[in-house]
Protein backbone atom coordinates (compact mmCIF):
# COMPACT_ATOMS: atom_id res chain seq x y z
CA UNK A 1 0.00 0.00 0.00
CA UNK A 2 1.54 3.30 -0.98
CA UNK A 3 1.28 5.64 1.44
CA UNK A 4 1.61 9.29 1.93
CA UNK A 5 3.74 9.87 5.41
CA UNK A 6 1.41 12.25 7.05
CA UNK A 7 -0.74 8.99 6.62
CA UNK A 8 1.91 6.48 7.82
CA UNK A 9 2.84 8.66 10.48
CA UNK A 10 -0.92 8.81 11.45
CA UNK A 11 -1.58 5.20 11.58
CA UNK A 12 1.86 4.53 13.42
CA UNK A 13 0.55 6.83 16.18
CA UNK A 14 -2.98 5.03 16.29
CA UNK A 15 -1.71 1.67 16.33
CA UNK A 16 0.76 2.83 19.36
CA UNK A 17 -1.72 4.04 21.50
CA UNK A 18 -4.50 1.54 20.98
CA UNK A 19 -1.00 -0.85 22.16
CA UNK A 20 -1.09 1.55 25.36
CA UNK A 21 -4.40 1.19 26.36
CA UNK A 22 -4.43 -2.39 25.75
CA UNK A 23 -1.61 -2.63 27.93
CA UNK A 24 -2.66 -0.90 30.71
CA UNK A 25 -6.03 -2.56 30.73
CA UNK A 26 -3.93 -5.78 31.01
CA UNK A 27 -1.35 -4.07 33.55
CA UNK A 28 -4.26 -2.52 35.60
CA UNK A 29 -5.90 -5.76 35.66
CA UNK A 30 -2.72 -7.74 36.73
CA UNK A 31 -1.51 -5.36 39.30
CA UNK A 32 -4.80 -4.37 41.05
CA UNK A 33 -5.26 -8.47 41.50
CA UNK A 34 -1.86 -9.06 42.65
CA UNK A 35 -2.24 -6.34 45.54
CA UNK A 36 -5.24 -7.28 46.08
CA UNK A 37 -4.41 -10.73 47.17
CA UNK A 38 -1.04 -9.66 48.93
CA UNK A 39 -3.68 -7.76 51.21
CA UNK A 40 -6.12 -10.37 51.72
CA UNK A 41 -3.60 -12.90 52.28
CA UNK A 42 -2.07 -10.86 55.17
CA UNK A 43 -5.44 -10.20 56.82
CA UNK A 44 -5.92 -13.82 56.34
CA UNK A 45 -2.78 -14.84 58.14
CA UNK A 46 -3.65 -12.65 60.60
CA UNK A 47 -6.99 -13.81 61.02
CA UNK A 48 -5.31 -17.37 61.02
CA UNK A 49 -3.33 -16.45 64.33
CA UNK A 50 -6.22 -15.30 66.11
CA UNK A 51 -8.00 -18.81 65.04
CA UNK A 52 -5.03 -21.04 65.99
CA UNK A 53 -5.42 -19.36 69.42
CA UNK A 54 -8.66 -19.97 69.88
CA UNK A 55 -8.46 -23.11 68.91
CA UNK A 56 -5.92 -24.28 71.18
CA UNK A 57 -7.70 -23.00 74.24
CA UNK A 58 -10.82 -25.26 72.93
CA UNK A 59 -8.98 -28.60 71.99
CA UNK A 60 -10.11 -31.05 69.39
CA UNK A 61 -13.38 -31.26 71.00
CA UNK A 62 -14.51 -28.08 70.58
CA UNK A 63 -13.25 -27.72 66.92
CA UNK A 64 -16.60 -26.96 65.29
CA UNK A 65 -16.92 -24.14 66.94
CA UNK A 66 -14.25 -22.74 67.08
CA UNK A 67 -14.50 -22.76 63.42
CA UNK A 68 -17.84 -21.28 63.67
CA UNK A 69 -16.33 -18.26 65.66
CA UNK A 70 -13.72 -17.95 63.78
CA UNK A 71 -16.30 -17.60 60.73
CA UNK A 72 -18.65 -15.19 62.90
CA UNK A 73 -15.78 -13.21 63.98
CA UNK A 74 -13.70 -12.53 60.45
CA UNK A 75 -16.14 -13.56 57.82
CA UNK A 76 -14.27 -16.48 56.83
CA UNK A 77 -14.92 -20.03 55.94
CA UNK A 78 -12.42 -21.89 58.38
CA UNK A 79 -12.27 -25.51 58.80
CA UNK A 80 -10.24 -27.25 61.43
CA UNK A 81 -8.39 -30.62 59.80
CA UNK A 82 -6.69 -33.12 62.01
CA UNK A 83 -3.57 -34.39 61.57
CA UNK A 84 -4.65 -37.22 60.02
CA UNK A 85 -7.15 -35.13 57.19
CA UNK A 86 -10.20 -35.65 58.82
CA UNK A 87 -12.42 -32.59 58.93
CA UNK A 88 -13.43 -31.86 62.53
CA UNK A 89 -14.01 -28.45 62.70
CA UNK A 90 -16.38 -26.73 59.31
CA UNK A 91 -17.99 -23.68 59.50
CA UNK A 92 -20.52 -24.23 56.89
CA UNK A 93 -21.46 -28.04 58.03
CA UNK A 94 -23.37 -29.13 61.16
CA UNK A 95 -22.29 -32.34 63.11
CA UNK A 96 -23.79 -34.57 60.67
CA UNK A 97 -22.52 -33.04 57.02
CA UNK A 98 -19.08 -32.80 58.99
CA UNK A 99 -18.88 -36.45 59.53
CA UNK A 100 -19.71 -37.07 55.85
CA UNK A 101 -16.78 -34.29 54.33
CA UNK A 102 -14.11 -36.06 52.49
CA UNK A 103 -10.46 -36.50 53.89
CA UNK A 104 -8.58 -33.56 53.68
CA UNK A 105 -5.14 -34.71 54.08
CA UNK A 106 -4.15 -34.36 50.18
CA UNK A 107 -5.03 -30.92 49.93
CA UNK A 108 -2.50 -28.99 48.56
CA UNK A 109 -2.77 -26.09 51.62
CA UNK A 110 -3.26 -28.89 54.12
CA UNK A 111 -0.49 -30.81 52.65
CA UNK A 112 1.91 -28.09 53.10
CA UNK A 113 0.89 -26.98 56.42
CA UNK A 114 1.33 -30.32 58.27
CA UNK A 115 4.99 -30.66 56.16
CA UNK A 116 6.36 -26.80 56.74
CA UNK A 117 3.07 -25.19 59.15
CA UNK A 118 2.68 -22.76 56.44
CA UNK A 119 -0.08 -23.52 53.22
CA UNK A 120 -1.14 -21.39 50.46
CA UNK A 121 -2.90 -22.41 47.40
CA UNK A 122 -5.50 -20.57 44.66
CA UNK A 123 -7.72 -23.34 43.34
CA UNK A 124 -11.68 -24.20 42.83
CA UNK A 125 -13.46 -25.42 45.70
CA UNK A 126 -15.44 -29.19 45.05
CA UNK A 127 -17.79 -28.06 48.13
CA UNK A 128 -18.67 -24.43 47.34
CA UNK A 129 -18.04 -24.31 43.01
CA UNK A 130 -15.73 -21.38 43.44
CA UNK A 131 -12.33 -20.16 43.27
CA UNK A 132 -11.08 -19.75 46.41
CA UNK A 133 -7.84 -18.49 48.45
CA UNK A 134 -7.01 -21.00 50.76
CA UNK A 135 -4.35 -20.26 54.33
CA UNK A 136 -3.66 -22.75 56.42
CA UNK A 137 -1.45 -23.18 59.64
CA UNK A 138 -0.31 -25.74 61.73
CA UNK A 139 -1.38 -25.57 65.11
CA UNK A 140 0.75 -26.48 68.40
CA UNK A 141 -1.03 -29.49 68.80
CA UNK A 142 -0.61 -30.74 65.07
CA UNK A 143 -3.98 -29.83 63.97
CA UNK A 144 -4.51 -27.66 60.84
CA UNK A 145 -6.38 -24.38 60.55
CA UNK A 146 -7.64 -23.28 57.14
CA UNK A 147 -9.16 -20.20 56.13
CA UNK A 148 -10.84 -19.69 53.02
CA UNK A 149 -11.43 -16.53 50.64
CA UNK A 150 -13.53 -16.38 47.51
CA UNK A 151 -11.92 -14.22 44.98
CA UNK A 152 -15.36 -13.04 43.13
CA UNK A 153 -14.92 -10.66 45.84
CA UNK A 154 -11.63 -9.69 43.90
CA UNK A 155 -12.35 -10.20 40.63
CA UNK A 156 -15.42 -7.79 40.56
CA UNK A 157 -13.88 -4.60 41.30
CA UNK A 158 -11.52 -5.26 38.98
CA UNK A 159 -13.82 -5.89 36.60
CA UNK A 160 -15.47 -2.83 36.67
CA UNK A 161 -12.53 -1.24 37.05
CA UNK A 162 -11.13 -2.60 33.69
CA UNK A 163 -14.53 -1.77 32.25
CA UNK A 164 -14.23 2.12 33.36
CA UNK A 165 -10.39 1.96 31.98
CA UNK A 166 -11.54 0.50 28.79
CA UNK A 167 -14.68 3.63 28.44
CA UNK A 168 -12.39 6.32 29.52
CA UNK A 169 -9.52 4.28 26.75
CA UNK A 170 -11.93 4.42 23.91
CA UNK A 171 -12.66 8.38 24.77
CA UNK A 172 -9.03 8.72 24.91
CA UNK A 173 -8.34 7.17 21.69
CA UNK A 174 -10.77 8.71 19.44
CA UNK A 175 -9.13 11.92 20.61
CA UNK A 176 -6.16 10.85 20.27
CA UNK A 177 -6.76 9.71 16.60
CA UNK A 178 -7.78 13.40 15.99
CA UNK A 179 -4.95 14.99 17.83
CA UNK A 180 -2.72 12.44 15.91
CA UNK A 181 -4.00 13.16 12.45
CA UNK A 182 -3.43 17.11 13.10
CA UNK A 183 0.14 15.89 14.22
CA UNK A 184 1.04 14.20 11.16
CA UNK A 185 -0.36 16.29 9.05
CA UNK A 186 1.10 19.42 10.59
CA UNK A 187 4.67 17.65 10.81
CA UNK A 188 5.08 16.25 7.56
CA UNK A 189 4.09 19.66 5.67
CA UNK A 190 7.25 21.70 5.85
CA UNK A 191 8.89 18.15 4.79
CA UNK A 192 7.27 18.43 1.42
CA UNK A 193 7.79 22.23 1.47
CA UNK A 194 10.90 21.90 1.97
CA UNK A 195 11.40 18.89 -0.35
CA UNK A 196 9.48 21.07 -2.87
CA UNK A 197 11.65 24.01 -2.22
CA UNK A 198 15.22 22.19 -2.67
CA UNK A 199 13.59 21.05 -5.77
CA UNK A 200 13.15 24.03 -7.37
CA UNK A 201 16.47 25.81 -6.01
CA UNK A 202 18.22 22.91 -7.73
CA UNK A 203 16.74 23.20 -10.86
CA UNK A 204 17.64 26.62 -10.43
CA UNK A 205 14.86 28.52 -9.02
CA UNK A 206 15.83 31.15 -6.55
CA UNK A 207 12.87 33.01 -6.21
CA UNK A 208 11.17 30.19 -3.69
CA UNK A 209 10.80 30.98 -0.18
CA UNK A 210 9.07 29.02 2.44
CA UNK A 211 8.52 31.84 5.03
CA UNK A 212 8.40 28.66 7.51
CA UNK A 213 7.59 30.73 11.48
CA UNK A 214 8.05 27.41 13.34
CA UNK A 215 11.15 27.44 16.00
CA UNK A 216 11.87 24.11 16.13
CA UNK A 217 14.40 22.10 13.84
CA UNK A 218 11.98 22.10 10.54
CA UNK A 219 12.06 25.86 11.13
CA UNK A 220 15.40 26.11 11.53
CA UNK A 221 16.04 24.15 8.27
CA UNK A 222 13.27 26.36 6.58
CA UNK A 223 14.38 29.90 7.52
CA UNK A 224 18.24 28.17 6.49
CA UNK A 225 17.33 27.16 2.95
CA UNK A 226 15.03 31.00 3.00
CA UNK A 227 18.09 32.19 3.64
CA UNK A 228 20.64 30.50 1.12
CA UNK A 229 18.05 31.14 -1.78
CA UNK A 230 17.91 34.51 -0.81
CA UNK A 231 21.31 34.97 -0.66
CA UNK A 232 21.82 32.52 -3.88
CA UNK A 233 19.38 34.96 -5.39
CA UNK A 234 21.12 38.41 -4.59
CA UNK A 235 24.90 37.16 -4.92
CA UNK A 236 23.89 35.55 -8.36
CA UNK A 237 22.56 38.50 -9.27
CA UNK A 238 25.79 40.77 -8.31
CA UNK A 239 28.00 38.08 -10.45
CA UNK A 240 25.72 38.46 -13.45
CA UNK A 241 25.59 42.42 -12.83
CA UNK A 242 29.22 42.20 -12.85
CA UNK A 243 29.55 40.06 -15.74
CA UNK A 244 27.32 41.91 -18.02
CA UNK A 245 30.00 45.28 -16.73
CA UNK A 246 32.63 43.45 -18.16
CA UNK A 247 30.92 42.41 -21.31
CA UNK A 248 29.97 46.56 -21.76
CA UNK A 249 33.74 47.04 -21.10
CA UNK A 250 34.97 44.49 -23.59
CA UNK A 251 32.24 45.59 -26.17
CA UNK A 252 33.15 49.32 -25.79
CA UNK A 253 37.09 49.21 -25.65
CA UNK A 254 39.11 50.28 -27.72
CA UNK A 255 39.53 49.44 -31.00
CA UNK A 256 41.87 49.40 -34.25
CA UNK A 257 40.73 51.72 -36.55
CA UNK A 258 42.69 51.91 -39.96
CA UNK A 259 41.36 54.25 -42.70
CA UNK A 260 42.08 53.47 -46.29
CA UNK A 261 41.95 55.88 -49.31
CA UNK A 262 40.17 55.43 -52.53
CA UNK A 263 43.51 53.98 -54.22
CA UNK A 264 43.79 51.25 -51.17
CA UNK A 265 46.97 53.08 -49.62
CA UNK A 266 46.42 53.20 -45.59
CA UNK A 267 45.94 56.95 -44.52
CA UNK A 268 45.94 56.86 -40.66
CA UNK A 269 45.42 54.11 -37.91
CA UNK A 270 44.64 55.16 -34.41
CA UNK A 271 47.36 54.12 -31.20
CA UNK A 272 45.30 50.96 -30.66
CA UNK A 273 45.69 49.55 -34.13
CA UNK A 274 49.25 50.70 -34.16
CA UNK A 275 49.70 48.71 -30.96
CA UNK A 276 47.58 45.74 -33.17
CA UNK A 277 50.41 45.43 -35.88
CA UNK A 278 53.42 47.56 -34.74
CA UNK A 279 52.64 50.66 -36.89
CA UNK A 280 54.72 53.63 -35.98
CA UNK A 281 53.28 56.74 -34.57
CA UNK A 282 53.18 58.18 -38.01
CA UNK A 283 51.96 56.50 -40.60
CA UNK A 284 54.08 56.69 -44.38
CA UNK A 285 51.66 56.32 -47.14
CA UNK A 286 51.74 52.25 -47.55
CA UNK A 287 50.17 49.98 -49.01
CA UNK A 288 47.64 46.91 -46.94
CA UNK A 289 50.23 44.39 -47.31
CA UNK A 290 52.59 46.67 -44.82
CA UNK A 291 49.53 46.38 -42.37
CA UNK A 292 49.60 42.47 -42.51
CA UNK A 293 50.07 39.74 -44.97
CA UNK A 294 47.08 37.85 -43.69
CA UNK A 295 44.76 36.47 -46.61
CA UNK A 296 41.95 37.12 -44.53
CA UNK A 297 42.89 40.79 -44.03
CA UNK A 298 43.66 41.48 -47.57
CA UNK A 299 40.24 39.74 -48.30
CA UNK A 300 38.10 42.24 -46.36
CA UNK A 301 40.49 45.61 -47.58
CA UNK A 302 39.37 44.15 -51.14
CA UNK A 303 35.20 43.66 -51.03
CA UNK A 304 35.20 46.61 -48.87
CA UNK A 305 36.85 49.02 -51.74
CA UNK A 306 34.68 47.37 -53.59
CA UNK A 307 32.09 48.70 -52.04
CA UNK A 308 31.02 46.00 -49.52
CA UNK A 309 29.80 46.07 -46.04
CA UNK A 310 32.04 43.46 -44.04
CA UNK A 311 30.89 41.54 -41.35
CA UNK A 312 33.33 40.53 -38.39
CA UNK A 313 35.81 38.15 -39.50
CA UNK A 314 38.53 36.30 -38.19
CA UNK A 315 42.05 37.22 -38.81
CA UNK A 316 44.17 33.84 -38.44
CA UNK A 317 47.58 32.80 -39.06
CA UNK A 318 49.18 35.01 -35.93
CA UNK A 319 49.25 34.31 -32.32
CA UNK A 320 46.60 37.15 -30.97
CA UNK A 321 43.19 36.42 -32.22
CA UNK A 322 41.77 39.17 -34.13
CA UNK A 323 38.20 39.87 -35.65
CA UNK A 324 37.95 42.55 -38.10
CA UNK A 325 35.45 44.74 -39.91
CA UNK A 326 34.99 47.22 -42.59
CA UNK A 327 32.36 49.76 -43.85
CA UNK A 328 33.16 51.69 -47.51
CA UNK A 329 33.32 55.08 -47.10
CA UNK A 330 30.56 57.70 -49.11
CA UNK A 331 33.21 59.31 -51.32
CA UNK A 332 35.55 55.89 -51.76
CA UNK A 333 37.75 53.99 -49.49
CA UNK A 334 36.95 52.35 -46.31
CA UNK A 335 37.07 52.20 -42.63
CA UNK A 336 38.42 49.06 -41.08
CA UNK A 337 37.83 48.42 -37.47
CA UNK A 338 40.04 45.93 -35.77
CA UNK A 339 39.31 44.23 -32.21
CA UNK A 340 42.05 42.24 -30.56
CA UNK A 341 40.06 39.43 -28.71
CA UNK A 342 42.54 37.34 -27.69
CA UNK A 343 42.64 37.98 -23.70
CA UNK A 344 38.39 37.67 -24.64
CA UNK A 345 39.01 34.03 -25.99
CA UNK A 346 41.21 33.61 -22.81
CA UNK A 347 38.68 35.07 -20.55
CA UNK A 348 35.96 32.91 -22.30
CA UNK A 349 38.01 29.53 -21.65
CA UNK A 350 38.55 30.72 -18.14
CA UNK A 351 34.71 31.61 -17.70
CA UNK A 352 33.44 27.77 -18.95
CA UNK A 353 35.99 26.33 -16.79
CA UNK A 354 34.88 28.81 -13.39
CA UNK A 355 31.32 27.54 -14.52
CA UNK A 356 31.97 24.35 -14.83
CA UNK A 357 33.50 24.16 -11.94
CA UNK A 358 31.20 26.53 -9.53
CA UNK A 359 28.37 24.30 -11.11
CA UNK A 360 29.53 20.93 -9.40
CA UNK A 361 30.76 22.76 -5.93
CA UNK A 362 26.88 24.04 -5.75
CA UNK A 363 25.38 20.58 -6.79
CA UNK A 364 26.83 18.56 -4.68
CA UNK A 365 25.73 20.26 -1.24
CA UNK A 366 22.09 20.87 -2.55
CA UNK A 367 22.15 16.88 -3.98
CA UNK A 368 22.48 16.13 -0.37
CA UNK A 369 20.06 18.73 0.99
CA UNK A 370 17.35 17.13 -1.45
CA UNK A 371 18.34 13.77 -0.61
CA UNK A 372 18.07 13.88 3.46
CA UNK A 373 15.09 15.93 3.26
CA UNK A 374 13.27 13.29 1.20
CA UNK A 375 15.11 10.83 3.94
CA UNK A 376 13.36 12.69 6.82
CA UNK A 377 9.99 12.58 5.26
CA UNK A 378 9.94 8.74 6.58
CA UNK A 379 8.04 8.36 9.66
CA UNK A 380 9.81 5.76 11.11
CA UNK A 381 12.77 7.67 11.41
CA UNK A 382 14.55 7.76 14.84
CA UNK A 383 14.35 10.89 16.46
CA UNK A 384 18.11 11.37 16.69
CA UNK A 385 18.46 10.44 13.12
CA UNK A 386 15.91 13.21 12.17
CA UNK A 387 18.40 15.66 14.30
CA UNK A 388 21.30 14.36 12.43
CA UNK A 389 19.56 14.72 9.33
CA UNK A 390 18.20 17.94 9.58
CA UNK A 391 22.47 19.02 10.85
CA UNK A 392 23.16 17.59 7.66
CA UNK A 393 20.88 19.47 5.71
CA UNK A 394 21.51 22.37 7.85
CA UNK A 395 24.90 22.11 7.16
CA UNK A 396 25.07 21.62 3.44
CA UNK A 397 22.97 24.78 3.15
CA UNK A 398 25.55 26.46 5.56
CA UNK A 399 28.73 25.02 3.27
CA UNK A 400 26.66 26.43 0.28
CA UNK A 401 26.23 30.12 2.13
CA UNK A 402 30.24 29.57 2.58
CA UNK A 403 30.95 28.86 -1.27
CA UNK A 404 28.92 31.91 -2.57
CA UNK A 405 30.74 34.14 0.35
CA UNK A 406 33.90 33.51 -1.30
CA UNK A 407 33.15 33.34 -4.59
CA UNK A 408 32.10 36.77 -4.41
CA UNK A 409 34.68 37.97 -2.38
CA UNK A 410 37.64 36.43 -5.31
CA UNK A 411 35.15 38.33 -7.51
CA UNK A 412 35.19 41.58 -5.66
CA UNK A 413 39.26 41.21 -5.17
CA UNK A 414 39.60 40.21 -8.76
CA UNK A 415 37.87 42.84 -9.89
CA UNK A 416 39.58 45.48 -7.68
CA UNK A 417 36.72 46.18 -6.01
CA UNK A 418 38.34 45.77 -2.39
CA UNK A 419 41.48 48.07 -1.80
CA UNK A 420 43.46 47.52 1.12
CA UNK A 421 43.11 49.80 4.62
CA UNK A 422 46.79 49.14 5.95
CA UNK A 423 47.85 50.41 9.22
CA UNK A 424 50.94 49.15 11.12
CA UNK A 425 49.61 45.41 12.42
CA UNK A 426 50.40 43.52 15.50
CA UNK A 427 51.15 39.70 13.98
CA UNK A 428 51.40 37.58 17.06
CA UNK A 429 47.48 38.85 18.66
CA UNK A 430 46.26 38.71 15.07
CA UNK A 431 47.54 35.10 14.18
CA UNK A 432 46.60 33.99 17.79
CA UNK A 433 43.16 35.25 17.56
CA UNK A 434 42.62 33.75 13.73
CA UNK A 435 43.85 30.57 15.41
CA UNK A 436 41.32 30.29 18.62
CA UNK A 437 38.60 30.71 15.85
CA UNK A 438 39.77 27.92 13.88
CA UNK A 439 40.38 25.77 16.40
CA UNK A 440 36.46 25.39 18.65
CA UNK A 441 36.24 21.97 17.38
CA UNK A 442 39.45 20.49 17.68
CA UNK A 443 39.75 21.06 21.29
CA UNK A 444 43.22 22.17 21.01
CA UNK A 445 44.34 18.32 20.11
CA UNK A 446 47.05 20.49 17.37
CA UNK A 447 49.99 22.23 19.34
CA UNK A 448 50.27 26.30 18.10
CA UNK A 449 53.57 28.32 18.21
CA UNK A 450 54.32 31.89 16.96
CA UNK A 451 58.13 32.46 16.40
CA UNK A 452 58.65 35.89 15.20
CA UNK A 453 62.29 37.38 14.42
CA UNK A 454 63.21 40.59 15.73
CA UNK A 455 62.00 43.26 13.76
CA UNK A 456 59.33 41.54 11.85
CA UNK A 457 56.60 41.58 14.92
CA UNK A 458 54.73 44.15 12.64
CA UNK A 459 53.46 44.65 9.20
CA UNK A 460 51.81 47.25 7.17
CA UNK A 461 48.36 45.80 6.09
CA UNK A 462 44.82 45.20 6.41
CA UNK A 463 44.43 43.78 9.59
CA UNK A 464 40.86 41.63 7.91
CA UNK A 465 43.29 40.96 5.17
CA UNK A 466 45.42 39.46 7.36
CA UNK A 467 43.09 37.59 9.50
CA UNK A 468 40.95 36.24 6.92
CA UNK A 469 44.77 35.03 5.27
CA UNK A 470 45.94 33.47 8.43
CA UNK A 471 42.27 31.61 9.02
CA UNK A 472 42.29 30.28 5.79
CA UNK A 473 45.91 28.68 6.31
CA UNK A 474 45.27 27.85 9.55
CA UNK A 475 41.85 25.65 8.44
CA UNK A 476 43.75 24.09 5.41
CA UNK A 477 46.57 23.35 7.85
CA UNK A 478 43.92 21.84 10.65
CA UNK A 479 42.37 19.93 7.86
CA UNK A 480 45.52 17.69 7.67
CA UNK A 481 47.16 17.67 10.33
CA UNK A 482 46.43 14.31 12.49
CA UNK A 483 45.87 14.62 16.36
CA UNK A 484 49.08 15.97 17.95
CA UNK A 485 50.41 17.80 15.01
CA UNK A 486 51.93 21.28 15.51
CA UNK A 487 50.96 24.10 13.96
CA UNK A 488 53.83 27.13 13.73
CA UNK A 489 53.56 30.86 12.51
CA UNK A 490 57.22 32.31 11.73
CA UNK A 491 58.14 35.65 10.66
CA UNK A 492 61.71 37.07 9.42
CA UNK A 493 62.49 40.55 7.40
CA UNK A 494 63.24 39.59 3.77
CA UNK A 495 61.41 38.80 0.76
CA UNK A 496 62.67 41.33 -2.04
CA UNK A 497 65.43 41.30 -4.10
CA UNK A 498 68.51 43.40 -2.82
CA UNK A 499 69.67 44.21 0.27
CA UNK A 500 67.21 47.28 0.67
CA UNK A 501 64.58 45.78 -0.99
CA UNK A 502 64.25 42.98 1.75
CA UNK A 503 64.18 45.28 4.54
CA UNK A 504 60.95 46.81 3.00
CA UNK A 505 59.34 43.55 3.58
CA UNK A 506 58.10 40.78 6.69
CA UNK A 507 58.01 37.05 5.40
CA UNK A 508 55.87 35.43 7.20
CA UNK A 509 55.22 31.37 7.05
CA UNK A 510 52.68 29.04 7.91
CA UNK A 511 54.27 25.68 8.75
CA UNK A 512 52.04 22.28 9.49
CA UNK A 513 53.27 18.94 10.46
CA UNK A 514 50.27 17.32 8.99
CA UNK A 515 50.36 14.83 5.51
CA UNK A 516 51.61 17.18 3.28
CA UNK A 517 51.32 17.96 -0.64
CA UNK A 518 52.65 15.70 -3.45
CA UNK A 519 54.87 17.58 -5.43
CA UNK A 520 52.98 17.69 -8.45
CA UNK A 521 49.67 19.20 -7.01
CA UNK A 522 51.81 22.36 -5.43
CA UNK A 523 52.30 24.55 -8.59
CA UNK A 524 48.11 24.43 -8.53
CA UNK A 525 47.19 24.57 -4.94
CA UNK A 526 46.40 28.06 -5.49
CA UNK A 527 44.16 28.19 -8.20
CA UNK A 528 40.07 28.41 -7.70
CA UNK A 529 38.13 25.00 -6.74
CA UNK A 530 41.52 23.07 -7.30
CA UNK A 531 41.57 20.41 -4.13
CA UNK A 532 44.68 17.96 -3.50
CA UNK A 533 42.55 15.49 -1.80
CA UNK A 534 38.86 16.46 -3.08
CA UNK A 535 36.47 13.60 -1.33
CA UNK A 536 38.38 14.82 2.31
CA UNK A 537 38.27 18.55 1.70
CA UNK A 538 34.26 18.08 0.53
CA UNK A 539 33.30 15.91 3.65
CA UNK A 540 35.27 18.40 6.08
CA UNK A 541 33.50 21.47 4.40
CA UNK A 542 36.18 22.92 2.24
CA UNK A 543 35.46 25.34 -0.52
CA UNK A 544 38.27 25.12 -2.95
CA UNK A 545 38.56 28.85 -2.79
CA UNK A 546 40.49 29.71 0.51
CA UNK A 547 44.42 29.66 -0.96
CA UNK A 548 43.03 31.67 -4.52
CA UNK A 549 41.66 34.17 -1.42
CA UNK A 550 44.53 33.78 0.55
CA UNK A 551 46.61 34.53 -2.88
CA UNK A 552 45.06 37.50 -4.49
CA UNK A 553 44.56 39.13 -0.77
CA UNK A 554 48.55 38.89 -0.68
CA UNK A 555 49.33 40.42 -4.05
CA UNK A 556 46.73 43.00 -3.27
CA UNK A 557 49.42 44.00 -0.83
CA UNK A 558 51.97 43.66 -3.48
CA UNK A 559 53.80 40.46 -1.72
CA UNK A 560 54.28 37.05 -2.88
CA UNK A 561 53.23 33.68 -2.14
CA UNK A 562 54.81 30.38 -2.31
CA UNK A 563 54.41 26.70 -1.10
CA UNK A 564 56.79 24.06 0.32
CA UNK A 565 55.99 20.35 1.00
CA UNK A 566 57.01 17.28 1.81
CA UNK A 567 55.02 14.45 1.54
CA UNK A 568 54.49 12.86 4.99
CA UNK A 569 56.39 15.72 7.10
CA UNK A 570 54.31 18.88 6.33
CA UNK A 571 53.44 22.03 4.19
CA UNK A 572 54.90 25.52 5.04
CA UNK A 573 53.00 28.47 3.55
CA UNK A 574 55.20 31.60 3.00
CA UNK A 575 54.09 35.20 1.85
CA UNK A 576 55.30 38.18 2.27
CA UNK A 577 53.78 41.82 3.06
CA UNK A 578 54.93 45.18 3.67
CA UNK A 579 56.96 45.84 7.01
CA UNK A 580 56.48 48.18 9.18
CA UNK A 581 57.27 51.76 7.53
Amino acid sequence: MNLRADQRLFLSYLVLILGLVGALLLGIGRLLNRELLDLVEQDLVRELDLAAELYRDAGPTGADSVADRVAVLTGRRATIIAADGTVIGESRADGAALAEMDNHANRPEVRDALQTGRGRIIRRSPTVGERMLYVAGRTQGGEVVRLAFPLTLVDRPIAALQRGVLVVGVIAIVLAAIFSFAFSVAVTRPLRRMQGAARAMAAGDLSVRLNEQRRDEFGEVARALDALAAELQRRVADLEEQRARTRVLIDVMAEGVIELGPDGTVRSANPAAQQMFSLPERIPVTTPETVSRRPEFLGIVRRALAGERVPLTELTGEERALLATAQPLPDGGAVLVILDVSELRRLEGVRRDFVANASHELKTPLTAIRGYSETLQDPGLPPELVQRFAAVVHANAARLQRIVDDLLDLSRIESGGWVPRRVVVEIEPLAREAWRECIRATEGKVEFEVALEEGAARAHCDPAALRQIFINLFSNALRYTPEGGRVEVRTSRGGGEGESERGRWVSIAVADTGSGIPAAHLPRIFERFYRVDAARSREEGGTGLGLSIVKHLVEAHGGTIEAESTLGEGTTIRFTLPAED
